[in-house]
């Protein structure tokens, strides 16, 4: 776990063959803030992952663990889901604006090739999920 990018403190809630249910109490970066309790942008959610795990057999429900995504993973989710939609949305309005005049079509344009990416993304969701794993580690005591 020495080179993950993020790391949260869970629960195991319930165990499958191979794969352990976890819930996680994610609470965001700013909370350690002193107008934490006052603010309305303090993001506060309960998590519930399932993770893969040939090591299934060794947990149990109610055990602390601590989950964690290595740091590449959390890059390509980055490059995936905010850089390549911004690089595709400005490069259509760029090369749309100079073969036509009209904005509507350029506007409308950008926003289906957008709409498909993120369509394609949705439909290749099985073959990111297996690459996207989370690992699993029992909290010491």
């Amino acid at each position: 776990m020495s080179n993950s990018i993020a790391t949260h403190d869970g629960v195991v809630v319930s165990i499958q063959e191979q794969k352990v249910t976890v819930e996680m109490h994610v609470i965001s970066a700013c909370s350690t803030c002193k107008a934490h309790e006052k603010c309305a942008f303090v993001d506060k959610d309960d998590k519930i992952v399932q993770i893969e795990t040939p090591d299934w057999k060794d947990y149990a429900v109610g055990d602390n663990v601590i989950v964690s995504v290595d740091e590449s993973l959390g890059l390509l989710a980055v490059l995936l889901a905010y850089i390549l939609p911004a690089i595709l949305i400005i490069g259509s309005v760029v090369l749309l604006s100079r073969i036509s005049d009209s904005e509507v079509l350029v506007a409308f344009t950008s926003i289906a090739i957008t709409a498909l990416y993120f369509l394609i993304l949705y439909r290749a969701h099985h073959r990111l999920q297996k690459k996207f794993s989370f690992s699993l580690k029992k909290e010491e005591k």
